[in-house]
């Protein structure tokens, strides 16, 4: 038995010892083995020069020499006969030793920030090569013979001084992805036409003024990106393109689009920003788009059939330009509910009886909360360890008032007996406010000045919400506004504080509708229609309250209303409705100008 364990750690430690000398970060330990090194990572040395002796590891596949000081590489480097894999990014390097093209097995070559001005005359004796990347060196012309890498499948040639490229580029039939962007490029040659395999085609800041026709022949092409060039039109032909997914002429001087630009079916991005288009055919209706930007164009409406397209959330795709913005986001709601509508016809029996359960459920905890009202539930009843926390120290442990009615609260606060302590906490809500040097006097915590300053809101919030649930309306009114404005709620997540403004309004908007002071309600959900983030249907609540109302006349008004938003420094932002002005703060997520206007103009009163 010992024998048996003693040859397994054995063969256990041969195993990873074999591992290290297969895969090596020294060259060191790598030339005690030369014939069993297959990778060796010398990147991030600080090497002015390869190491004397690398030609000896003959069984090496990968080499990574990137990120050093090279300037040079030694003739020695073309005896690695069975290298694959060659990265030597980031370093100094001027050109590339003709010893290089010894390499005959190689499929990978990266030369990624150097100083390459020239490349080997006989490059294509590297005809095994599939991928070579050349970003950001001084290229300015090819040789010839590199139109003769016939297994090239990947080159990125970005950020160099190639002026032309060479009609031979048809030979590169296996080429599936090409980076030209940043050449000053006048002109690609119509053979590019002939690349039946490429993929992806990159020509952003090239100085093209016009795309070969050919373009079209590109069955295969899935990204096309031409930004920031000279583009006056798009050839017709590109439309043929029909696995197209994505295509990017942004900042260019384009004033039309095919007119069967619908014919594009798989195209799901579309950046047409910064152009000068004046409309968009109807046939862009035909797709599917996630994405379509139109941002700085002289466009004024769009087709019917791109509206109704629905084509992104606008929610979460702001950058997207739309003159009819407001009526997409109706269309988009729309298709929304459709969406949820279809889904749930398609539900079994049972699964229908549960859900219908699930809402009972639902439904009869929203009535016993209407009845016995406590927004912050739980949290409310940590006021009173907080108010007992702080009546420890200085100075409320002199405040005799204020620590006989801490003490006072001897039992839980819930939505059931919250009205039994009306007296004491209003009495906390106006004394426990913090002094300004308060936590550096007692060195306190972040979170501990947070849950003190909290005591003030959670009482004035718990009595607004227990006058609330008596149907004491002026009361009501009164502390929910304390808590919104006077003593507004912390905490590290915005997402809550954002939740707990939109609750009070909500409630407030209730208060004053039944004061009959529904101007000021409509003010109120429509700030929070604004801010909504989906935490509520305002838009339902408007409709309610606006059951008597002329439907035409409230949307004329709302409309009107939008036109008198101001934002201010601080970000509250001003909103005057029939005459009512109210001040409003949300955050920390506000929404900009136009989209409160867009927003309040796609409110549906239907």
């Amino acid at each position: 038995m010992i024998k048996k364990v003693a040859f397994i750690i054995l063969f256990l430690f041969s195993l990873e010892n074999i591992s290290a000398q297969q895969n090596s970060n020294s060259l060191d330990l790598a030339l005690k083995n030369p014939t069993k090194v297959e990778y060796l990572n010398l990147s991030t040395k600080n090497l002015t020069e390869v190491p004397r002796g690398i030609g000896a590891l003959t069984h090496l596949k990968t080499l990574d020499l990137s990120n050093n000081q090279l300037t040079t590489l030694p003739e020695g480097i073309g005896q690695l006969i069975h290298l694959e894999k060659l990265i030597l990014n980031k370093n100094n390097l001027t050109h590339i030793p003709e010893s290089i093209l010894n390499l005959k097995e190689l499929k990978d070559l990266r030369l990624d920030k150097n100083q390459i001005s020239t490349l080997p005359k006989k490059i294509d004796k590297l005809a095994k090569l599939e991928k070579l990347t050349l970003r950001d060196n001084q290229l300015s012309v090819l040789p010839k013979s590199f139109y003769n890498l016939l297994n090239l499948k990947e080159l990125d040639l970005t950020s160099n001084t190639i002026t032309q490229i060479s009609n031979d580029i048809s030979k590169l039939q296996g080429l599936k992805v090409l980076q030209l962007q940043l050449n000053p490029l006048k002109e690609l040659p119509e053979e590019v036409g002939n690349l039946a395999s490429l993929e992806t085609l990159w020509l952003n800041k090239t100085e093209l003024s016009t795309l070969p026709l050919s373009i079209g022949n590109l069955s295969n092409l899935k990204d096309l990106s031409a930004g920031y060039n000279n583009l006056k039109n798009i050839p017709t032909t590109l439309t043929a393109l029909h696995n197209l997914e994505s295509l990017s002429l942004e900042k260019n001087l384009i004033t039309s689009l095919p007119a069967d630009i619908g014919n594009l079916t798989k195209l799901k991005r579309l950046n047409l920003n910064t152009n000068k288009l004046t409309s968009i055919p109807a046939s862009l209706g035909n797709l599917k788009l996630s994405a379509l930007y139109l941002k700085g164009n002289d466009i004024t409406e769009l087709p019917e059939a791109v509206i109704t397209m629905g084509c992104y959330d606008v929610e979460k795709d702001p950058q997207v330009y739309y003159p009819s913005r407001a009526e997409l986001m109706i269309k988009d709601q729309e298709r929304l509910k459709a969406k949820r509508a279809k889904k749930a016809a398609k539900r079994s029996l049972e699964e229908k009886q549960e859900y219908a359960e699930l809402e009972r459920i639902r439904l009869e905890k929203l009535k016993e909360r209407e009845c016995f009202r406590l927004y912050h539930d739980v949290v409310t009843d940590a006021l009173r360890m907080h108010a007992y926390e702080l009546s420890q120290l200085a100075p409320f442990v002199s405040n005799a008032k204020y620590t006989a009615v801490v003490h006072s609260l001897d039992q839980r606060i819930d939505r059931y007996n919250v009205s039994e302590y009306i007296t004491s906490l209003n009495y906390l809500m106006y004394l426990s406010e913090i002094p300004a040097d308060f936590k550096m006097q007692h060195s306190l915590s972040n979170t501990e000045i947070i849950n003190f300053k909290n005591i003030s809101h959670l009482a004035a919030h718990a009595l607004g919400d227990a006058y609330l649930s008596a149907n004491n309306y002026p009361k009501a009114l009164e502390y929910l506004e304390l808590a919104l404005v006077d003593f507004p709620y912390h905490s590290f997540s915005g997402t809550t504080v954002n939740k707990d403004r939109l609750r009070i309004r909500t409630d407030l908007a209730k208060v004053y509708s039944s004061l009959n002071t529904k101007n000021v309600a409509f003010l109120y959900l429509l700030a929070n229609t604004i801010n909504s983030s989906g935490y509520g249907n305002y838009e339902k609540l408007i409709k309610e309250y606006a059951a008597l109302e002329d439907k035409k006349q409230l949307k004329e008004d709302i409309a009107a209303a939008a036109e008198t938003i101001k934002i201010h420094d601080d970000g509250s932002y001003d909103i005057i409705f029939r005459g009512n002005t109210q001040t409003f703060f949300d955050g920390p997520y506000r929404s900009s100008l136009s989209d409160m206007k867009i927003i309040l103009a796609a409110i549906s009163l239907e």
